[in-house]
């Protein structure tokens, strides 16, 4: 008899991990098509037709949802779900913050990078160089690129409040790579970024991680300026 309550527990425990799981993988993956810009901001989401495309009941999606909700990333209406849509001020504000956390994980990094993270982040403006790379691999190469090297500051805190910045911008980075003709400005600036990281110059360092948010802010701002 008490066997049979621990097998009927563990069975119980199996079963919740499972739905847990199911529940993260959906979170997951709608995060990602926010963040990345496949649902764009202002996109209203139909929950079943989500359910039907991920393969899972409407439950899932719908805590999903409700926790991007309290993330920031979505709102409930009356009959549907729409993704939030920053204002121009508001990209403006987020840009801001993520310039003061990132000229702090660069401060820190910089006390703490090696040979070996430097070659890393060499690698990886090698690949973005090239000229016929795919703008979602760009973006991504992009990001890994900034990510790595804050990596160095060895501070997980700092490190999870820059990545919730950034999933907050990252839909408009599809404004971004969509609207300049190349990325060779942006190659350049991390280019000029790593000499610095290389020279271990701190004040110039931060001066042009200064100029190069700067610059991406403001072709975001412009192109979202013409759309209306």
């Amino acid at each position: 008899m008490i066997t049979y309550h621990i097998i009927e527990v563990k069975e119980r425990v199996r079963e919740t991990i499972e739905v847990s799981t199911v529940n993260y993988e959906v979170y997951d993956r709608l995060k990602q098509r926010i963040t990345l810009g496949i649902i764009p901001p202002g996109k209203k989401i139909s929950i079943r037709t989500l359910a039907e495309s991920f393969g899972v009941s409407t439950m899932p999606v719908r805590e999903a949802l409700r926790k991007l909700q309290a993330e920031g990333f979505v709102t409930f209406e009356r009959r549907s779900v729409t993704v939030n849509e920053l204002s121009v001020e508001e990209v403006q504000q987020v840009f801001t913050i993520r310039l003061r956390m990132e000229l702090l994980a660069a401060e820190w990094s910089l006390e703490r990078v090696t040979p070996d993270d430097i070659g890393v982040l060499e690698d990886v403006l090698s690949t973005m160089a090239n000229p016929k790379i795919d703008v979602k691999e760009w973006r991504m190469l992009n990001k890994l690129f900034h990510m790595r090297f804050y990596q160095c500051s060895e501070s997980t805190h700092l490190l999870e409040l820059i990545r919730n910045v950034w999933d907050k911008v990252e839909p408009y980075m599809t404004i971004y790579s969509s609207t300049v003709e190349d990325f060779q400005e942006a190659q350049v600036q991390h280019s000029e970024i790593l000499e610095l990281i290389q020279k271990r110059d701190l004040p110039n360092l931060l001066e042009k991680i200064s100029d190069h948010l700067n610059y991406t802010c403001e072709v975001v701002i412009k192109a979202l300026a013409n759309k209306k």
